[in-house]
């Protein structure tokens, strides 16, 4: 006898079950597995049940393991979604249960997981570092700082893709399947059962950045073209109002995608094996009517992944203007020139709070999907589904079709089958010896 564990699915043997034995199981994914008995305790000896998984005799797996820091938020989500009862564990939650706006609360706490915002911030950290690269080749040009905002904008955009797709697919893990919460486990599976959304968010992500860039460059263009007097100067003034809408539409690019990371973590769940066309569907389905801001659904998590972007820019720049005064007070008022490590400590700050943001976000966007559901088929579909994203009712090939038949009318009250009477008329005989046969009768012809 044997059973499975619920966090990781490895297979355990317990022989104790042929005599309705309880037991302590330790499992190597650190979890401790609880077998309880079913309550009518009839041993169990019959050679049939030798290989049978003690679940199907009514045993109940519970797993016991020292809670940590962050498994309130992880329950606080399960019970959310009304998957910590026996009878809800392995299945998507109920739309209704993840659409209310109070679960963003253990969602912010299951952000602050330092197994999701640690590597989320790593990666975040190493996008910034690429402004030193682009520093080091611009060897220190007049565009050498709009030159880093673009190019750590584009790499931050394309981390943020990952970092947020990742955390929705292990989130997804820990509360849908009961697995250990894993960074690196979840991108495993992304790159090998979800390359198609994770390219799909990148994708989407990097044409918001560079419009964003785009934007924020044509505005700094024209706000550079008003030092060299005469007429560049009057028409930096004159293109004022181009500015301010330059300004708005990096805004906007920037906001839609945010919109995008959200409807890219919501799809993580229903993703597996899909092609890249049906997460496009997928995806614009999610989107509504196609704008700045996905559907409504996603408006809480939006609204508050928004905030939370606020408050941790606040903190961070307190915590540099924090450091800046107290290293005033320590070199006595000089303000002497930023060194590299204030501007890593600065990087690092960023990187720090932006692992959390990310890692929010896909934790919003997660429960967003689930409110929505999956309205793109599993199975596998016909070619015009695929391209058009909707099931059609094809008509059978003329070759898949049945060949009509007159050689039986089946009856459907007896189910008895009517053979058609034989012409005996024009049956001919040939040699005396030959049987009369006819086209439709079973009996079989005579071989020449």
């Amino acid at each position: 006898m044997h059973f499975h564990c619920p966090r990781c699915a490895r297979k355990h043997a317990f022989p104790a079950a042929r005599m309705n034995a309880a037991g302590r199981v330790p499992c190597r994914c650190g979890a401790t597995l609880i077998l309880d008995p079913p309550g009518d305790r009839r041993p169990v000896s019959s050679p049939d049940l030798a290989n049978v998984d003690i679940v199907s005799l009514g045993y109940i797996i519970r797993v016991e393991r020292t809670a940590r820091s962050f498994d309130g938020a992880h329950n606080g989500l399960r019970e959310g979604l009304g998957l910590n009862a026996p009878s809800g564990a392995g299945g998507l939650p109920d739309p209704a249960r993840a659409a209310r706006p109070a679960l963003l609360w253990p969602a912010l706490g299951a952000a602050w997981d330092p197994r999701l915002a640690l590597p989320a911030a790593a990666l975040g950290f190493g996008a910034l570092s690429l402004r030193w690269l682009v520093r080091w080749l611009s060897g220190g040009g007049p565009l050498t700082r709009l030159l880093e905002f673009a190019a750590a904008l584009v790499a931050y955009a394309l981390c943020a893709a990952l970092s947020a797709v990742t955390a929705a697919a292990a989130i997804h893990d820990v509360v849908a399947d009961s697995r250990p919460l894993s960074f690196g486990a979840a991108l495993r599976t992304l790159l090998r059962w979800r390359r198609s959304l994770l390219g799909a968010a990148m994708r989407e992500s990097l044409l918001y950045a560079l419009g964003a860039v785009s934007a924020v460059i044509a505005v700094a263009s024209m706000i550079a073209i008003g030092d060299r007097g005469g007429a560049a100067t009057l028409f930096s003034r004159a293109s004022a109002p181009l500015q301010i809408i330059g300004m708005l539409t990096a805004l906007a690019s920037i906001l839609a995608m945010v919109g995008a990371l959200l409807v890219h973590a919501g799809v993580t769940p229903y993703a597996t094996g899909r092609l890249s066309v049906q997460i496009t569907v997928e995806t614009r389905r999610l989107w509504g009517r196609r704008g700045l801001v996905p559907a409504r659904t996603f408006a809480p998590g939006l609204v508050a992944g928004i905030a939370l972007a606020f408050i941790l820019a606040a903190a961070v720049l307190a915590v540099i203007g924090s450091w800046d005064a107290v290293a005033a007070v320590i070199t006595d008022g000089g303000s002497g020139p930023r060194g590299i490590g204030h501007a890593l400590g600065a990087d690092l700050l960023w990187a720090l709070a932006g692992g959390v943001w990310t890692s929010f976000i896909g934790v919003a966007g997660l429960l967003g999907g689930y409110a929505l559901g999956s309205g793109a088929p599993t199975e596998p579909v016909r070619a015009p589904e695929i391209i058009t994203g909707t099931q059609q009712r094809l008509e059978p090939l003329p070759e898949e079709r049945a060949p009509p038949t007159a050689l039986a009318n089946p009856d459907v009250v007896t189910g008895l089958i009517t053979l058609p009477p034989v012409d005996t008329e024009t049956s001919s005989v040939e040699s005396g010896h030959a049987q009369p046969t006819s086209e439709h009768s079973g009996v079989p012809r005579p071989r020449p």
